[in-house]
């Protein structure tokens, strides 16, 4: 038995020094650490009682979230639902919004009698049905496995396969059959989240998760807003910069927002969506971006800023080669060769300047890794490009990365 022991230490010590994933707690089974109330919740209205985590106050908890983003993982977990009782576990959304939407829900509900519809347990909510029911009656434990990794998803209820490679695909509706939402077109990365339905009764505990993707949340970014305002920086020529309902709107223009925030290492993260032609009735709503170590125009800072900086392009049709999104406009072409983002649907932008060296990345697929040397320090703006056009951000958050994450 001992070498057994030793020989699972060794094991599991060997895949930490690999860098391959480990399966992790989320959840420490004393206190809400990590988590967070969203969607006009409370977090008081959650407790930890007897290593599980609760609705206490029903009907005021919202939903609860982690406090990391996670895109690609495999998520296990237990939860009792008691009879009669509505709940669900949210993937990729975001912290504005109604995860069952903003990302999608696996649902939780009393379905012992076994139903196979959109809304009952083990359901994609309003997308996908399960294969099979195996919920078990109300009161007592069950087991959820959901492992997500690009557009396929599998889940295990009860050890039962009932989603198996499921795809995020054009499936998908918000309340009524005539409000189409498709699963491809919602977040791609965002956070993992518990809903408060307003019956009571929940019960979770043993959420672990095994972090599968490219590019971990490394839990140290800070909100680039407040989320209600502009506070904190400064708009420069015209469009507009607004929030509405927790997401950043960059409008018609041209225009820029400047952070006040001088930054010189500086790794930014944004989940980003280009409105449609339909959307807007402009002909093309989808140019702007986002720069980086960059100051306003000296001669006319109402203008371009094209005397400093450099610009993370957000154009999901124009495929010169500098000009798409991914690519450091008219400084570095992608890797990709063409764009990988669309309009109408939502994509997680990631851009990492440490030193001379320069890093983008759309869903966490590497676009940029340049040397670039022009310049070493500056502040971070909002292009909002022409007349029509409209670009939604949500979670923008940035950090100060480390020299050694240049490897990863």
């Amino acid at each position: 038995m001992r070498g057994l022991l030793i020989l699972a230490i060794s094991v599991v010590s060997a895949s930490a020094c690999l860098g391959e994933p480990e399966r992790v707690p989320l959840f420490n089974g004393r206190d809400l650490s990590g988590w967070a109330a969203m969607f006009g919740g409370n977090l008081d209205a959650w407790g930890v009682v007897d290593g599980e985590i609760r609705v206490v106050h029903a009907g005021k908890g919202g939903w609860l979230r982690t406090e990391k983003m996670y895109r690609d993982f495999d998520l296990s977990l237990e939860f009792i639902i008691p009879e009669g009782g509505n709940s669900g576990i949210g993937l990729r959304c975001s912290s504005v919004g109604d995860p069952a939407f903003t990302g999608f829900e696996v649902q939780i509900y009393d379905s012992s009698e076994g139903g196979i519809a959109m809304s009952d347990c083990g359901a994609v909510y309003n997308a996908i049905e399960p294969l099979s029911q195996a919920v078990n009656k109300p009161g007592e434990w069950n087991s959820y496995r959901i492992r997500l990794v690009g557009d396929s998803l599998s889940v295990w209820l009860n050890g039962q396969q009932i989603h198996d490679e499921a795809k995020l695909d054009d499936r998908g509706i918000f309340r009524r059959a005539d409000q189409p939402l498709p699963l491809n077109e919602r977040l791609t990365t965002g956070y993992i989240a518990i809903q408060d339905h307003g019956e009571g009764g929940l019960r979770v505990r043993n959420i672990t998760i095994e972090d599968l993707s490219p590019d971990p949340d490394p839990g140290d970014y800070e909100p680039a807003f407040d989320g209600e305002s502009t506070q904190g920086w400064t708009h420069r020529g015209g469009g507009l910069f607004r929030f509405e309902d927790g997401t950043f709107l960059a409008l018609d223009g041209p225009g820029h927002l400047y952070s006040d925030r001088v930054h010189t290492d500086i790794e930014f993260h944004a989940l980003v969506r280009v409105a449609t032609p339909e959307e807007t009735g402009a002909p093309r709503t989808g140019n702007g971006g986002i720069y980086f170590r960059t100051f306003p125009n000296e001669s006319n800072p109402d203008t371009w800023p094209t005397d400093h900086g450099y610009e993370a392009q957000i154009d999901n049709h124009d495929t010169r080669d500098t000009h798409y999104t991914g690519c450091v406009y008219d400084k570095a072409a992608a890797m990709t060769g063409k764009p990988i983002t669309r309009d109408g649907a939502w994509f997680d932008y990631r851009i990492r300047a440490i030193g001379d060296r320069v890093q983008t990345f759309i869903n966490g697929v590497p676009m940029v890794d340049a040397e670039l040397t022009e310049v070493g320090e500056g502040q971070i703006a909002f292009q909002t490009h022409h007349p029509g056009n409209r670009i939604e951000f949500r979670d923008v958050r940035w950090r100060v990365p480390n020299a050694n994450e240049l490897d990863d």
